[in-house]
């Protein structure tokens, strides 16, 4: 007995089966996930932009300055 299921395990999976399997895995790992409450996904989108348009602030001024440095060495 121990001998066919160890056969069949080892059996390759046919095409149209690992979609189903692909399909049954996802459900189930979907069902498992703890998703966040409106309030906590609206904070964290407000955390999200902020922190974009801080950094996008930061490398626009480093791009401008090294700009400026590039344009002072090569007028020079």
């Amino acid at each position: 007995m121990a001998e066919k299921k160890q056969a069949r395990l080892t059996q390759e999976v046919q095409p149209e089966n690992r979609f189903v399997q692909f399909y049954r895995e996802t459900t189930a790992e979907l069902r498992k996930v703890v998703w966040p409450t409106r309030e906590q996904a609206q904070n964290l989108t407000i955390i999200v932009v902020i922190v974009v348009a801080v950094m996008a602030l930061f490398l626009g001024g480093i791009d401008a300055l090294l700009t400026q440095i590039l344009r002072f060495i090569l007028v020079r």
